[in-house]
């Protein structure tokens, strides 16, 4: 399996350049995005990219046998060509999501507003080697920016511990031309590593899995679980300092929204979003690390949706729940370590008790003080219901694939039930009736 994977360099120096040289970028390709419109019924029967790109450039480029019908040149002049060729590449795709956006609105008998163009005033240039990125050296490179009124070669220094941690992940050959990036404070270069991975081939009788639930009071619950339903491992994670930073900015929020209301409190709001990202990071990093500790070979999670209207008390907390990108960072780390990412059906793994008792109580529906975490077995038993809920998971895991091994078994157990129904005690069942 083939896996892309970016990562960020720091740079510092020339940050007057930097942004000059993106202004000229983003408006070279306003300027193609318009020659690019007007030529779209030709440009789209074209089949291939760089032909596309060709096309254009021809249109914008003068050379000893082309003659431009547009004075590009002129407008921007030493334009450096993979600059240019960037540019345009960027013009194409800004005027093709325009024309698909058009063609989705007539076809839905053109309700609401007409699409609208991007204005290009946000795209980075990619500084592609030899012309415009080179001499990465001694924690140093060189790259092609706009100073004095001409495109000269500039020295950054790159940050060293970013440098070392990439060199880990791959060998300088395989890096990719950087991309520029913004951040809060400063400019990045990104740079992007293909590599081969092999991802766990075990039979399913070999396997174990990590089973995660996550929630909201507490960000993952793990238990690693085999093909026999026994419990191996058990752990909690719960980001409580990362958490008190993001509930102390959204405080923040809400305190100036009282005092000046909702308008000029953007730059609060980021602040809030960049640490929840954190947070969720954070949490994709623990799940994958105690996987990895545990030797399993597949991490287990939910299909979890919460498109909608949020209400109730927690509809901030929800509203803020992160839960995609902690799904989609755990997929991208696990792959990298050759481990396999499954989801299950998420309906009633809490709602159910592991031990097949029933539907269990949870909460102040078992006692005014029964914190919410704690769940109430037919049986009468306590038990902690998220931790119920990842038994559930992942034995729903375990007995998808002994399905596809021994399609058979589906007749000889007794009550085996739905997708939504299936508990770990379902998973006992069939194992107990495998080994006779």
């Amino acid at each position: 399996m083939k896996i892309t994977t970016s990562y960020s360099v720091a740079f510092k120096g020339g940050y007057d350049a930097i942004k000059r040289t993106t202004a000229i970028y983003n408006e070279s390709v306003r300027y193609l995005s318009d020659v690019v419109q007007q030529h779209w019924d030709e440009i789209e029967k074209i089949d291939q990219s760089k032909l596309r790109m060709n096309y254009v450039e021809r249109l914008v480029h003068n050379t000893k046998y082309n003659h431009a019908l547009y004075d590009f040149d002129v407008v921007f002049p030493k334009y450096p060509t993979y600059f240019r060729r960037n540019a345009i590449m960027t013009a194409i795709g800004i005027v093709s999501a325009y024309m698909s956006a058009i063609d989705n609105w007539v076809a839905d008998e053109c309700k609401g507003s007409m699409p609208k163009m991007d204005t290009a005033v946000h795209q980075m240039p990619c500084f592609y080697h030899g012309n415009c990125f080179r001499n990465m050296t001694d924690d140093t490179a060189e790259i092609k920016v706009f100073r004095n009124n001409d495109w000269v070669w500039q020295k950054v220094r790159l940050n060293h511990s970013d440098l070392k941690y990439l060199k880990k992940k791959a060998p300088v050959e395989k890096w990719s031309a950087p991309s520029l990036v913004k951040k809060h404070g400063g400019y990045e270069l990104r740079f992007t590593v293909k590599k081969d991975v092999v991802l766990s081939s075990k039979p399913v009788f070999e396997q174990k899995a990590c089973a995660v639930d996550l929630g909201i009071t507490t960000d993952a619950t793990c238990s690693v679980i085999d093909v026999h339903g026994t419990v191996l491992s058990r752990k909690f994670i719960n980001c409580g300092r990362e958490k008190d930073s993001v509930y102390n900015a959204l405080h923040r929020v809400s305190d100036f929204q009282k005092e000046h209301g909702s308008h000029d409190s953007g730059r609060l709001w980021n602040i809030a979003k960049r640490r929840n990202i954190n947070l969720a990071h954070m949490v994709a990093h623990r799940i994958v690390d105690y996987a990895i500790a545990n030797g399993c070979d597949v991490i287990v999670m939910e299909h979890l949706d919460t498109k909608g209207k949020k209400s109730g008390s927690k509809r901030q907390k929800l509203t803020m729940w992160k839960h995609a990108v902690i799904q989609n960072t755990v997929e991208s780390l696990a792959h990298q370590y050759g481990i396999r990412v499954s989801r299950v059906c998420a309906w009633n793994t809490s709602r159910l008790a592991y031990d097949g008792s029933g539907m269990v109580n949870r909460g102040r529906y078992v006692s005014e003080t029964t914190p919410y975490d704690m769940c109430k077995f037919q049986t009468g038993k306590m038990y902690n219901c998220d931790l119920s809920a990842s038994y559930n998971i992942g034995a729903r895991y375990f007995i998808r694939e002994l399905i596809k091994e021994v399609p058979d078994i589906m007749t000889e157990v007794s009550d085996i039930g739905s997708g939504t129904t299936r508990t770990l005690s379902t998973l006992w069942r069939i194992n107990s009736v495998m080994s006779i």
